[in-house]
């Protein structure tokens, strides 16, 4: 059975986890905040590589005896790593305290000073997963709302609908979450991106501009996907609900059937672990569905009658058809396909 589009107990996991191993900083089972420091690791923050063979004019066989510090040995500041014998001696000395992490092929490699390197949680939630030595699996509930697309960015903060953005100050939509009700143009773009709002949603967007919402640095969600459509009159009834709330806009997720899709949701302040997993209609009759495919784009309609046998489409591809009501009291037959479930 495939979940609805909304829910009130939506199921919503992220992975944060870092580029290199490290040290996990929770525990199974620990609800955290959002931005909690989920794991870490100490990195050098600068190397220097030191040419011992042209630096002291020597043959390479000459090389062990002026080394006096191998590779993987700590050293601090002043110490001697290579010296050349002589009357006119010649020294390398570290810079300061660091590790010798490599001697090859006459160059010796210092790492120097220390930088972390951390992974947060961008949501709040309850640590589902371990992953050794790199991160964690987070998993958050709460009542939300899948969509078609997103730009693969998170954020949260207050969600705002502003009728006409242009004549809006600037400064009352940064750290906002907006909803916008106009086509999103490179200048509207632009504009929020100025105002350094948290992230936008909205209905539908222009498919020939993909690459371009991609790459925008404003966290993004799409609704419906791409093409011409308002928000329906459901969705639109639950971002209403959710105005002037922390939500968090999850951009990340794949939108096909039976994986986690992007999503917009308000997360629960609350732990219920038991509640972790969403329930899931018993019947798709009564849904309330939005039509996916041309030229019902974005529509809205209801399902009243499910077949009880695939039927052959005119591709010859059997599949999954059912009923539908429209708005406008129409009755069509399409594939569940081209159906996104709303709500039971």
């Amino acid at each position: 059975m495939r979940k609805p589009a909304i829910q009130k107990n939506l199921q919503v996991s992220y992975t944060a986890q870092l580029p290199i191993p490290g040290k996990v900083m929770v525990h199974l089972g620990q609800v955290i905040e959002k931005d909690s420091l989920i794991a870490e690791a100490n990195l050098p923050a600068r190397f220097q590589v030191f040419d011992v063979l042209n630096q002291f004019r020597i043959d390479p066989g000459e090389l062990e005896g002026c080394m006096k510090r191998l590779a993987g040995e700590e050293v601090q500041k002043g110490d001697v790593i290579a010296r050349k014998p002589g009357l006119l001696s010649r020294i390398f000395r570290a810079p300061e305290a660091g590790k010798v992490v490599s001697v090859h092929d006459g160059r010796v490699t210092l790492a120097m000073g220390e930088k972390k390197v951390q992974s947060s949680s961008p949501i709040p939630g309850v640590v589902a997963e371990i992953v050794p030595g790199l991160g964690a699996q987070i998993v958050a509930h709460g009542e939300g709302i899948q969509a078609a697309w997103g730009n693969g960015k998170i954020a949260s903060g207050v969600l705002v609908e502003a009728q006409d953005l242009q004549k809006t100050e600037k400064q009352d939509l940064a750290e906002k979450i907006v909803v916008l009700v106009e086509p999103l143009s490179r200048e509207l773009m632009d504009y929020l991106a100025e105002a350094k709002v948290a992230g936008a949603v909205c209905a539908a967007l222009d498919p020939l501009r993909q690459a371009e919402f991609s790459a925008w640095q404003v966290p993004l969600l799409c609704l419906a996907g791409f093409g011409e459509a308002v928000f329906d009159a459901v969705s639109k009834a639950v971002l209403d609900g959710f105005q002037g709330k922390i939500v968090c806009l999850v951009g990340v997720g794949r939108p096909v059937s039976g994986s986690q899709k992007p999503c917009l949701f308000v997360p629960r302040t609350e732990s219920h672990p038991a509640e972790l997993f969403s329930d899931e209609p018993d019947t798709l009759l009564g849904c309330q569905v939005r039509f996916l495919g041309m030229p019902y784009f974005g529509s809205l309609g209801e399902i009243i009658e499910i077949p009880d046998e695939e039927e052959r489409l005119g591709s010859g591809v059997l599949s999954q058809v059912v009923v539908v009501k429209r708005a406008d009291d129409s009755i069509i037959r399409v594939p569940l396909g081209n159906l996104e479930i709303l709500s039971g």
